[in-house]
């Protein structure tokens, strides 16, 4: 969920500034291009959880890091602002795909706990997420925002490993409760 976390934060805090500093794009494009990443967020939430229901939580999450892995660099590296957008609506859609496999298995990991598990799950990995945003700015202001998407671009490898390392949660759901 940390990883999760830093990721979108990073990419809300500099998908703008790319757009606008990099692909030299207007400050309307950097704004519409966040819209993009939302838009093909929710939508790929909704996927997400669908295939959580199909093919398992730890599947979902684990299949979607990886595809991160594959997708966040090619994002960095383009310089095309149509293969950008492109790009960008399949980050947008692989990235949030993990949001509600990982909200549920953090609440089946702690059955008992739901309101714990929600502080670690929503509160704690936001927190998480914005504190490394200022540390990714300031790498962003030494060495450019490029080189803060690359850092960002890199957080899918360590959410894989850290993803294979998901135990099964328990079988108690939470609608026995």
């Amino acid at each position: 969920m940390f990883c999760r976390s830093i990721i979108f934060y990073g990419l809300n805090t500099f998908i703008p500034l790319y757009w606008i500093n990099v692909l030299h794009q207007s400050n309307a494009a950097g704004g519409t291009a966040l819209t993009i990443l939302f838009t093909a967020g929710v939508v790929g939430n909704l996927i997400g959880g669908r295939l959580a229901d199909t093919f398992g939580l730890r599947a979902v999450i684990r299949c979607a890091f990886a595809g991160l892995v594959i997708i966040l660099p090619l994002f960095v590296w383009t310089q095309d602002v149509p293969y950008a957008t492109l790009l960008l609506v399949g980050v947008g859609l692989i990235h949030f795909m993990t949001y509600s496999p990982l909200v549920v298995m953090g609440q089946l990991y702690l059955p008992n706990h739901v309101g714990l598990a929600s502080g670690v799950t929503f509160g704690l990995a936001v927190t998480i997420g914005g504190v490394t945003s200022p540390l990714l700015g300031l790498i962003a202001d030494h060495h450019g925002i490029r080189v803060a998407m690359w850092c960002v671009a890199f957080l899918p490898v360590v959410a894989v490993g850290l993803a294979l390392t998901l135990p099964h949660p328990r079988k108690e759901t939470l609608a026995t409760r």
